[in-house]
């Protein structure tokens, strides 16, 4: 039984590399005027990590500082990340989707506790509908507060997310792998 399980994950891995290697392009839910709609099973995607933000601190969404701690889990489209695990490039189509979350106020010494889902990102690569964006990304905004969030959402512009990935993640192909546990890949 360990051996067919060992074959189907080499099988599997050789079939995502294969699938980096052709021009594939994952499906992302874009509108015909160039937004792009909010994907409604993000939480069962691939959790990599998550970040928690000091009070005060600058929110990535929208630029404001947050007014309690948040936490950010940060959530990879499952055949994007299979790709990038197996190939370390991210492939056409990728989504990493980050949803802020509220936390309770704590005492000194209490656990931090979530109180409800608080705001919502998305960052998309797609070489044909982003080429002139650094990565081919493009990032999304579905709203920095309590659900329901908007459905769609329209392209930020450059300076408010682009610029930092370019500064600082230039060498993960603008995308911050490094932040992240999940994304650690093995070395051969």
């Amino acid at each position: 039984m360990r051996r067919i399980v060992a074959g189907a994950a080499i099988l599997a891995c050789f079939s995502a590399a294969s699938l980096a290697e052709e021009s594939i392009k994952l499906p992302v839910s874009f509108n015909a005027d160039g937004t792009v709609n909010r994907p409604l099973n993000h939480r069962h995607w691939v959790n990599v990590g998550t970040t928690l933000i000091p009070h005060g601190e600058i929110n990535i969404i929208d630029d404001l500082p947050i007014q309690t701690r948040e936490y950010i889990d940060t959530y990879v489209e499952p055949m994007a990340f299979a790709i990038y695990m197996a190939t370390g490039t991210w492939p056409n189509g990728t989504q990493i989707v980050k949803e802020f979350t509220a936390i309770e106020q704590a005492g000194e010494g209490e656990v931090l506790i979530e109180s409800h889902y608080n705001g919502l990102a998305m960052l998309v690569k797609d070489a044909q509908r982003f080429p002139a964006e650094t990565g081919y990304l493009g990032y999304f905004n579905f709203g920095h507060h309590p659900e329901p969030y908007e459905s769609i959402s329209q392209l930020l512009p450059r300076e408010q997310c682009s610029a930092c990935h370019e500064a600082l993640a230039s060498e993960q192909q603008f995308i911050f792998s490094d932040h992240h546990i999940g994304l650690t890949r093995k070395q051969n």
